[in-house]
């Protein structure tokens, strides 16, 4: 069986981890299949010496705008199909090929176009224009989950919510969770008598709630003076997915707190830096508005890190009782979550037990294998597919 592998549209952050332990996993499986990537440039060194039955092909496409990407979608990538011998498409993009000449496995996980709090809190206050292209979007994954044979989500909230604006057959949609990438043991002791850090490693984008992490250091500050320090990889210097408002409020509040000394600014992490930093930092806050899966979350937890996390549905799906909750509009309920994990020792070691508990769930070993299966599945319709013509 050849699978191509459609991820051009992964440039950072979900999307990067996603493809580097994937296709970490499937280099450690039986070479029963081969499997061809499409990256991107920023993606053009997997991080191990490929095997022979994985293949990277690298193509900028995903730089392009909107047409270029349809382009490379609906016409290129159908070319390389056939080129390649391709038996299963596996499109990790959101979108899927219509009319696919092979049977198509669409992975869909990026929340915004199914999330009614993003609607009502974010997309409310941007422009006509991004709203328009908001809504054609919104559609276009609506079409694409009807056109693929089989539907993949990494989390059962991100089914609830896609069987929401879609209808469904029984058996489209798979559950496939996300992997931990780190495996849950021990760390050396924190000490919570000093300086407390608070790590919130995101990518800037309004949905990601970074106001809300900022404002409750703000109140934790004001209490207790400098104790309290947000340690963040987001950079607001980067134009992604804010309105104009919120961006405005957030980056006052950031600037005052930089020249405080309460923000420390990471920039990008390498993915071998990140259980360091989970081990240096005290307590996770995740207060975002909308997510699929959410890396940290789970990563926090294998760490043995306290979490602090938005009241959504699929944080109460991964987490369960190893966290705590807040309201995501309520950014004094995040602070008073972070005060009670410091001063109270017994809370803070038993999320960090069920935490560790919780993170072994995650596997992306798993994974990798249930994918495989899937895909094995979805190959041995082939034969019963009619050829479709080549567009273009």
């Amino acid at each position: 069986m050849t699978v191509l592998v459609n991820i051009v549209a992964s440039k950072l952050g979900g999307g990067v981890t996603l493809l580097r332990a994937l296709a970490a996993e499937l280099a450690r499986l039986p070479p029963r299949h081969r499997f061809v990537f499409f990256v991107s440039p920023e993606q053009a060194d997997p991080g191990f010496p490929l095997p022979p039955h994985l293949e990277w092909r690298v193509t900028p496409v995903g730089h392009g705008g909107a047409l270029q990407r349809l382009w490379w979608d609906q016409v290129t990538l159908r070319r390389r199909l056939r080129r390649e011998g391709g038996d299963v498409l596996y499109s990790l993009g959101n979108f899927a090929m219509f009319r696919c000449p092979v049977p198509q496995l669409l992975l869909v996980q990026v929340p915004l176009y199914l999330s009614e709090l993003y609607r009502r809190v974010c997309l409310a206050h941007w422009g006509w224009r991004h709203r328009a292209r908001y809504r054609l979007l919104r559609w276009l994954l609506r079409r694409s989950v009807a056109a693929a044979d089989r539907v993949l989500v990494p989390s059962a909230s991100m089914r609830e919510m896609l069987s929401r604006e879609v209808s469904l057959p029984d058996g489209k949609v798979k559950v496939n969770y996300f992997g931990a990438g780190l495996a849950a043991a021990g760390c050396p002791p924190r000490n919570y008598q000093g300086p407390i850090r608070l790590l919130y490693p995101t990518f800037y984008g309004d949905y990601k709630n970074l106001g809300a992490a900022l404002e409750a250091v703000r109140i934790l500050r004001e209490r207790h003076g400098d104790r309290y320090r947000l340690v963040t990889t987001a950079d607001l210097s980067v134009e992604r997915e804010a309105n104009p408002r919120a961006r405005a409020r957030e980056r006052s509040l950031w600037e005052k707190l930089m020249q405080q000394g309460g923000v420390e600014a990471l920039g990008p992490v390498r993915p071998e830096e990140m259980e360091g930093l989970y081990h240096s930092c005290h307590v996770l806050v995740w207060p975002t508005l909308a997510e699929s899966f959410g890396f940290p979350l789970v990563e926090a937890m294998a760490c043995g890190l306290p979490v602090v996390a938005s009241d959504i549905p699929v944080n109460r799906e991964l987490a369960g009782d190893a966290a705590l909750y807040f309201d995501p509009m309520a950014p004094a309920e995040l602070a008073a979550h972070v005060g009670e994990i410091v001063e109270n020792a017994a809370l803070r070691q038993s999320l960090e037990e069920r935490g560790r508990r919780r993170a072994e769930a995650f596997s992306w070993k798993r994974h990798a294998e249930q994918l495989v299966e899937i895909l094995e599945s979805l190959a041995r319709t082939s034969a019963a597919r009619p050829a479709a013509p080549e567009a273009g």
